[in-house]
């Protein structure tokens, strides 16, 4: 049964996939303008009340129309408070940046303005509040130095406004400007799993556990499942809020309260994160493009021990520079960042880093990958790998996953990377994630196949590899044993398996500093073996002949020799009848002819191996089953002595006959005797 919801439905409101932010300086006015906006106060806490300091994010929603409304993060200014201003930053689409004109540009301005760079937020405005306390000549001055700061940031186009809570002024062409932006601020996208960061956790009487956030990506409904990050605890929603009015479900691009079911708030803190049950991994160590803002105060030395942030998480870590020993203020640099407690991340987080201590913000950038192993520095692939993920093509990242993922083994993980696996390496919706592999399955660098009934994608270069090496097995094998036919497909398996290791490096290299797992020829998957067989078999490349396979233009090569040796050698097997010499007899007797013309009899199936070494001729053969058969059906089930007197041999010949009748199914045993099938 559903349980109740915080609040009583109204479904009064269209809420737009929008989350606005605000930024600037203490004591600017951030808070009185949005109350100004939305008639909500923003300061919730009691020493909030008191001081008349947001320290804490606050919370409001702005009704651009009588049924559309966009919701609000009021962020603190003081220096002391800038994580907390993270916390909110970080899930924004569109900025109310504010500085008082009687202030002017401040260092909290400065700093929240290159966080907002940071972060890539393109879309906002400039208000320039309190303009009651100043002159017009005072007030063109400070728009004339914000235009200036503000200049080769993301915010370099954005209005700049005039406003005053005091008289109203300008408080109506903020409005005009936020609805304006709305139509064309970037959304955060539903066609994509749910995910949801946690910035408050508290205990409502008769409800239980509460947390708040915005929602990144897909969406969240009533009863859903889902997952509590890091701890991996799964919980149910039992009710979900937006902008105070209870709603069945929320969606990218909203802030969201959900009402949870399995745990309790004080098990919750701000920097876990809410998603689909097995989507994302908590991970330590990220592989990041990180940027050093042009007034670090210092460059950036590896292993500097920073402080991360990341949606409304923060975490001590360390920087490593993948290719240099500093990064100098203003460059960007492929990295990875060794963080001291576990985060949740996506490919293209946008995250900040401060300064140790004293705390400052230094930098920031976008998550390329989470990462379970540490990188070296200085090497070439591993930085060839970064930059692919850098540059935000999806077709190479989503290459990039077959050629990281090649699993020639059977073993437990999947032969070949899912659907699911892509959507969750590469962060993207499984429908994306089909798209993409369509598409590179139409240029042809993916390949796929069904094998068993399945559909499986493998990346063309390890099916090249896999190819090369059965081609050159075949080739070895036809070269030693030139009056054989083919090679058995198991036996063909494990010798491709022997030597595919190296080619595989070789694709592997493509992809980084990835390395393939040594593999033996019982481990090789199947899968893989057969789909490079099948494209072999379409490209005419191999043939089958009685169950065994060869190159197509392989031909018998039987010197006259060979042939003379071979008719001596099928004439005293047909001469020994049920008593034949076996293998290393006749090797003596006619040399390395005598292994070639044995093989060919083999071949030719006129010589049939009973066990190993020992041949019997098929019309000998024959006669044998002739004999038993007759035998049988007038004397009934026959023992190993009957067999032995009714052909005339000795117990060294009778044994392994009867054990191969058994293992064609000619006979079977019971107890002591045999009877025929």
């Amino acid at each position: 049964m559903k349980q109740a919801s915080l609040q009583q439905p109204t479904g009064a409101h269209h809420i737009e996939h929008i989350i606005i932010g605000t930024a600037g300086h203490i004591d600017h006015g951030k808070t009185s303008l949005v109350k100004a906006l939305t008639g909500i106060d923003t300061d919730r806490l009691p020493e909030e009340k008191k001081r008349g300091l947001t320290i804490d994010l606050g919370f409001a929603y702005l009704d651009l129309n009588e049924n559309r409304r966009v919701s609000i993060v009021d962020v603190p200014g003081h220096e002391r408070f800038v994580k907390n201003m993270l916390a909110g930053a970080t899930s924004i689409n569109l900025v109310i940046f504010v500085v008082a004109a009687d202030d002017g540009i401040m260092p909290q301005t400065i700093e929240h303005l290159e966080i907002i760079n940071l972060l890539g937020i393109r879309h906002g405005i400039i208000a320039l509040t309190k303009k009651d306390l100043v002159t017009d000549e005072w007030l063109a001055v400070v728009q004339e130095d914000i235009k200036k700061t503000v200049t080769g940031t993301s915010l370099e186009h954005a209005p700049i406004i005039p406003v005053s809570v005091v008289t109203g002024e300008g408080i109506e062409t903020c409005e005009t400007a936020i609805r304006e932006l709305i139509a064309r601020a970037q959304t955060q996208s539903s066609r994509r799993v749910f995910r949801m960061p946690i910035d408050r956790s508290f205990t409502i009487p008769g409800y239980g556990c509460v947390v708040t956030g915005p929602v990144l990506g897909g969406q969240i409904a009533v009863e859903d499942e889902i997952e509590l990050l890091p701890t991996k605890k799964a919980l149910r929603v039992r009710g979900i809020e937006v902008t105070g009015e209870r709603v069945t479900s929320a969606f990218a691009g909203q802030r969201a309260a959900l009402n949870l079911a399995g745990v309790k708030s004080a098990e919750i803190q701000r920097g876990y994160e809410l998603s689909v049950p097995g989507y994302l991994q908590p991970a330590s160590a990220i592989d990041a493009l990180l940027r050093l803002i042009k007034s670090a105060k210092t460059v950036l030395k590896n292993r500097a021990r920073i402080r991360f942030y990341l949606n409304t998480a923060e975490v001590m870590g360390r920087v490593v520079l993948l290719d240099r020993d500093a990064l100098k203020p203003g460059e960007e640099v492929l990295c990875q960042v060794l963080l001291e407690d576990l985060i949740t991340t996506e490919r293209e987080d946008r995250f900040i880093i401060r300064s140790y201590s004293p705390a400052y913000t230094i930098g920031g950038g976008k998550v390329l990958r989470y990462n379970t192993t540490r990188l070296k520095r200085f090497q070439e692939k591993t930085i060839k790998t970064l930059k692919i993920l850098a540059s935000g093509n999806l077709p190479d990242i989503v290459e990039q996953v077959y050629l990281n993922n090649i699993h020639v083994c059977r073993d437990e993980r999947p032969f070949a990377p899912t659907v699911d696996d892509v959507s969750r390496q590469v962060n993207i919706h499984p429908s994306t994630a089909e798209d993409a592999i369509a598409g590179l399955v139409k240029k042809g660098l993916l390949l796929k196949f069904l094998v068993e009934g399945k559909d499986i994608v493998v990346h063309r270069d390890v099916i090249a590899a896999v190819k090369e090496q059965i081609l050159s097995t075949l080739k070895a094998f036809h070269k030693e044993n030139p009056v054989k036919t083919g090679i058995e497909e198991s036996q063909l398996r494990t010798s491709v398996a022997t030597g595919l290791l190296p080619a595989l490096k070789k694709v592997k290299a493509r992809a980084g500093e990835s390395r393939p797992k040594s593999i033996s020829g019982e481990e090789l998957h199947p899968f893989l073996f057969t789909a490079a067989l099948s494209v072999l078999k379409n490209e005419k490349a191999i043939k089958i002949t009685d169950n065994k396979l060869s190159l197509m233009d392989f031909r018998l090569e039987v010197s006259a020799r060979d042939k003379g040796a071979a008719d001596k050698i099928e004439e005293a097997f047909l001469k020994a009848g049920f008593t034949p010499p076996f293998a290393e007899e006749v090797v003596t007797k006619f040399g390395a002819s005598g292994k070639a013309a044995i093989s060919l009899l083999a071949e030719q199936k006129k010589l049939i191996m009973i066990e190993n070494g020992l041949y019997f001729h098929a019309t000998i053969l024959n006669k044998i089953k002739e004999l038993v058969r007759d035998h049988v059906a007038k004397n009934g089930p026959m023992s190993v002595a009957q067999f032995r007197d009714l052909i005339r041999t000795t117990r060294k010949y009778a044994v392994p006959l009867l054990e191969y009748l058994d293992a064609i199914h000619f006979t079977k045993r019971t107890g002591d005797v045999r009877i025929v099938l």
